[in-house]
Formats: structure tokens, sequence, C-alpha cells
């Protein structure tokens, strides 16, 4: 059982996206406006947490139903779990938490996100930037719809690590992982700034940055702004499939009318501003 089925009777039920820092987060925005769409009993915060997560969740009462978990608890978070989904433990990170009648279940709902901000885009190559969990993701989720994968990173080890555990191509050099036909970055906000400023000419294929603030930035201008999704996409699909697990579902599952819910959080975003 999942979630707070068992929960008495007009408790509200209470979510939370945990992390440090946290401030910034616009996991708030995003579920507060699902659950206003549907009408939902349930609230919503951010809570700054950089360690120690078991023993915050031990100290959770049962109106907690979930969480969503940011850097830097993803790997703590799928350690901690009585038991994770297959994405979880293929990217060695978990992004969600669920209440269970026994403990906590993790879920890794970032290769979702991933998958559908990138729906509908054609591409055949990607190179992925970066070594850390959000970096696991985007590899497990291009690696799922049979893309080529590569990787380039600053820390050589971690590259090494990946490379031979996912079985991946790796570049030495940044101005080559930017010839394929997409580009993830996982960086830190500013951090592919700095990099794509070291580029001589345009890439010509697209551009995945995780990092949506600030907007647009210097890296999607050099790409071009057409050629660019925001990481704002995956942010908003994987709260999706969040909101997917709080309500019960597989993560295959998709809510009624989630159309409605799209435009409910771009709405709420917008005016957040």
């Amino acid at each position: 059982m999942r979630g707070c089925e068992k929960t008495r009777s007009g408790m509200t039920k209470r979510y939370a996206v945990l992390g440090s820092p946290i401030a910034h987060s616009k996991s708030p925005v995003i579920h507060r406006a699902v659950f206003e769409a549907r009408s939902e009993d349930a609230a919503y915060e951010a809570i700054e947490v950089s360690s120690d997560l078991g023993a915050f969740l031990a100290a959770q009462p049962a109106d907690y139903c979930g969480f969503s978990v940011t850097m830097p608890l993803k790997e703590l978070a799928l350690n901690l779990a009585e038991r994770a989904d297959s994405l979880a433990i293929a990217t060695g990170a978990a992004n969600t938490l669920i209440r269970s009648q026994t403990g906590w279940d993790a879920y890794n709902t970032d290769v979702f996100g991933i998958q559908q901000a990138l729906s509908g885009k054609k591409f055949r190559t990607v190179a992925v930037i970066g070594t850390g969990a959000t970096a696991r993701s985007a590899i497990v989720a291009m690696q799922e719809i049979g893309k080529q994968v590569s990787i380039w990173g600053r820390n050589a080890a971690a590259v090494r690590q990946l490379s031979a555990e996912y079985e991946l191509v790796s570049h030495t050099q940044f101005h080559k992982a930017c010839e394929s036909d997409l580009v993830i970055s996982t960086l830190p906000p500013t951090a592919l700034d700095e990099l794509a400023g070291s580029l001589r000419t345009a890439p010509r294929g697209l551009l995945l940055d995780v990092a949506y603030d600030p907007w647009p930035s210097k890296a999607a201008l050099v790409w071009g702004e057409e050629r660019t999704v925001s990481g704002l996409e995956m942010l908003i699909w994987q709260a999706i499939g969040q909101q997917r697990l709080f309500a019960g579902n597989d993560l295959d599952e998709p809510l009624a009318k989630e159309k409605e819910l799209l435009l409910a959080i771009r709405s709420a975003l917008s005016m957040a501003k």
C-alpha cells in the first residue's frame, strides 16, 4: 500500500521537497498547482535537509505521505528505502519517497522527466555532461530509448566509472562532446555557461540544460534558444511523475485530465516569476 491510504478521514495529506539549498525550489509552486487543480486536500512545502535524512524521516508524523528529494540526498534516499523501483536501482538514485505500510518506497522520476522533456525531438547521438546523480538519470533515460550515449566531465575518475558501468564512450574534450545530436548538461546553474563560452563555433545539435535559472542562460544563447530545452520542462514532467505516484498510480499511468494539470502548472510558474 502506497501513500496515505490508511490515514484517518479528513486528514490533510502533507508532502515536501527535501534538499539543500532548497529555498529556490519551484517544486512547491508546481505541486500546489496540481493539488489545487485536482481538488486534493494536500499541503506541500520545502524543507532544508542537508544530511541525516534517516533521522528526519523517522521523525515525521503519519500525515507526511511522500517527499520529493533533490541534491544532495538522492543516493541516500535510495539507500534508506525499504523498496525501490527499477529506475532508482539502475541510476543509483531516488528523487521520490512514498510512505508505505512498513517504511518508504523509493522511485526515480527524473528518467521519465528527461524523456518527456525531449518528446518529439529528433536525435540519435547524445553526450551527457557531468557525472552526478542527474547524469546517471540522463544516461539511463537515453539508453532506455535506444540512443547512442557518450559522456564528458571534469572529474576523470567519475567519468571512467560511469563509462565502465554503463558501457559509454567518453570524450576528453568538451567541444567534441558538443558535436553530438543532443547535449544534456547536468551541471549546476551557470557552470555550462563558462564552458559554452569556450566554443569557437555554435553547436549544430540540441541542448537540454537541466539548470533553468537564470533563463535564458548564456549557454542557451550559444546553442540558440530554438534548439535548447530548458530544465524547467524536465522539472515539470518529473513532478507529474511524482504526482502519479502520490495518487497511488504507477509511473506510466497518467492522471485524469493531465493536459489541464500541465496548463495549471505553467500558469502557476508564470505567475510566480
